[in-house]
């Protein structure tokens, strides 16, 4: 192979690596919540509550694991992917609470939907060749925003129709961090030369997880909230 196959081999490997990762994070939270939602709820119940500050703290938990890979990720592989199966794993727990709120046929259609927009922005992502660096900043500036609005939502509003509005917002949002993040895979990739590691690989793994979640959640508040 010439150096141009050998570097679109090299991509594609890393591209592979990254949604074998993510494959291994849905999975895992997909089992938890499974698991949590019956056979385990009893248990499941009594961790949350003994868990100090219960379902904030499993969240801040979250939180701090986050940073912890984006610190450790590239240092320490090995690391990285046991974090990465804990976050996973946290995180199934925590989507399992949201979870119980809807029927089956709504987290059905959810899921789908959100897998479909996924599968979407992430080509457009990989294939285009516009730089979506401006589109990134301005997404990630936006979903802070939504976030604040968020939490004045739950704590002081206590509006369904805000909260419809914030999660259509949410699904640009994580739609434009989609086919951002899958295009900072490949400038990492040609950026390093081919020089990157399982670290990285989860890292990036880590950041599509968010965006897939965030996409499900959204859709799953906008399908239940029109029923």
């Amino acid at each position: 192979m010439n150096n141009q196959e050998t570097r679109v081999y090299g991509l594609n490997r890393f591209y592979g690596k990254i949604y074998a990762f993510l494959a291994l994070g849905i999975g895992i939270s997909a089992v938890i919540s499974y698991l949590s939602l019956n056979a385990w709820s009893y248990q499941v119940a009594n961790f949350i509550n003994n868990f100090p500050l219960g379902f904030w703290g499993i969240w801040i938990a979250e939180i701090a694991l986050v940073v912890f890979l984006g610190v450790k990720a590239q240092k320490n592989p090995t690391l990285a992917i046991g974090g990465f199966i804990v976050y996973s794993a946290l995180n199934g727990l925590t989507l399992a609470v949201t979870l119980a709120i809807y029927d089956l046929g709504t987290i059905t259609q959810a899921f789908v939907t959100a897998s479909a927009t996924f599968l979407v922005m992430s080509l457009v992502g990989s294939f285009t060749k516009r730089d979506l660096s401006g589109i990134g900043r301005a997404a990630l500036s936006c979903l802070l925003g939504i976030i604040i609005a968020m939490l004045l939502n739950v704590f002081v509003l206590h509006s369904s129709a805000v909260d419809f509005f914030i999660s259509i917002l949410m699904v640009v949002i994580m739609s434009g961090i989609t086919a951002y993040d899958n295009q900072m895979i490949r400038k990492i990739y040609l950026g390093s030369n081919g020089e990157v590691g399982n670290g990285v690989a989860v890292f990036m793994a880590l950041q599509l997880y968010l965006d897939f979640i965030n996409l499900f959640i959204s859709f799953l508040r906008i399908f239940g909230n029109s029923k």
